[in-house]
C-alpha cells in the first residue's frame, strides 16, 4: 500500500508542478490492473489529453494495445519495453547510484563482507543490487557479497533476512524491497558497527548512526523532461529516455552528520566515482542491458 502512495504522491506532485509552470490541464488516477489501466488510458486520449503518463513498466503492454489507435495522444510509461510511434518508455538508472554505495561499502566494511537484500527478481530491481555489487567489486574483487531475494517486500521478513546476513558477517547493507526497508535498517540498527544505506526514500531518520545516505532518483523529473520535449515538439523518434546521473536524475543523498565522520578517503572515492559515473568512464549496466 505504501508503495502505491508513494507512487500516487508522485504524479501528484509531479502534476501540480506541471501545472503551476506551463498551466497544463493534469489529471491523476489510480489503475490498479492491466485492465484498468488500458481503460483509464483510452479514456484520456479519447477526452483528448496530449500525454498519457503510465507510472510503472506494468503499464506499458496495456497502453501499447491502444496508443496506436489514438495517434494524436503520446503515451510515456516509466519502465516498461513497448516502444510505438507515439509510445515510450523512461528509465530511472538508480544502479548508477547504486554502484556508489558499492563503492562506499567495499571502504567501510571490516569484514569484508557486504549484502544486500532485494524486493522482486526482475531487471528493475536487480540491476540496482548488480550495481552495488559491481561498485563493490571495483574497489575489491575478491569482497564477499551476500544476496536475498524476499517474498514479498515485507518488513518482517527484511529484517530477518538482513538479520541474518548481519550474523553471517555482513556490516554494510542494501536493501532495495519498498516497504522493507524499514525492516532491514531496523536490524542494523540494533547491530554494533554496522552500516546500511536506504533506497528511494529518506531512511535517514529510521537510524542516523547507521544510514550512511540514500540512493535517490527523481521520477517527477522523468514526467517534467519528457512534458517539455513532447510539448516543444522536439521527439521524433520514439526511444528510451534514460534518466541518470549525467541530467541530475540520479543522485546520493548523505547522511551529513555521519559523512563528517567518514574517513575523507571515502567521500572522494565517493565523489570521483559519481564523476567517472557522469563523463562516461564507468558505465553501470540498466535493465535493457540485463536483460
Amino acid at each position: 500500500m505504501k508503495s502505491t502512495l508513494n507512487k500516487l504522491l508522485v504524479l501528484a506532485l509531479s502534476g501540480a508542478l506541471l501545472e503551476k509552470t506551463y498551466g497544463y490541464h493534469v489529471s491523476v488516477v489510480e489503475a490498479a490492473t492491466a485492465e484498468t489501466i488500458r481503460s483509464e488510458g483510452e479514456t484520456m486520449a479519447a477526452d483528448g489529453y496530449q500525454i498519457v503518463f503510465g507510472h510503472g513498466g506494468q503499464c506499458s503492454t496495456p497502453l501499447a494495445e491502444i496508443s496506436g489507435d489514438y495517434p494524436d495522444t503520446w503515451f510515456v510509461t516509466t519502465g516498461g519495453t513497448e516502444i510505438r510511434d507515439n509510445q515510450f518508455p523512461a528509465c530511472l538508472c538508480l544502479e548508477e547510484s547504486t554502484y556508489v554505495c558499492g563503492v562506499i561499502a567495499a571502504m567501510m566494511t571490516k569484514t569484508d563482507v557486504i549484502a544486500y537484500s532485494v524486493g522482486g527478481d526482475f531487471p528493475a530491481y536487480t540491476k540496482t543490487t548488480n550495481g552495488f555489487e559491481l561498485g563493490a567489486k571495483s574497489v575489491n574483487p575478491d569482497i564477499k557479497v551476500l544476496g536475498a531475494v524476499l517474498s514479498s517486500p515485507d518488513s518482517n521478513e527484511a529484517y530477518e533476512t538482513t538479520l541474518n546476513q548481519i550474523q553471517m558477517g555482513a556490516d554494510v547493507i542494501y536493501s532495495n524491497t519498498n516497504e522493507g526497508q524499514s525492516g532491514a535498517i531496523k536490524a542494523v540498527s540494533e547491530s554494533q558497527g554496522v552500516y546500511a544505506f536506504g533506497s528511494l526514500g529518506n531512511f535517514i531518520p529510521l537510524a542516523p548512526d547507521c544510514v550512511i545516505g540514500n540512493a535517490m532518483g527523481d521520477w517527477g523529473k522523468a514526467f517534467v523532461t519528457a512534458t517539455e520535449l513532447i510539448m516543444n515538439g522536439e521527439i521524433t523518434q520514439p526511444e528510451i529516455m534514460f534518466l541518470n546521473v549525467s541530467n541530475d536524475s540520479v543522485y546520493f543523498d548523505w547522511n551529513e552528520d555521519l559523512k563528517a565522520t567518514l574517513p575523507p578517503g571515502v567521500i572522494a572515492a565517493a565523489e570521483q566515482t559519481f564523476q567517472d559515473i557522469r563523463d562516461g568512464k564507468i558505465d553501470v549496466p540498466n535493465e535493457y542491458e540485463l536483460g
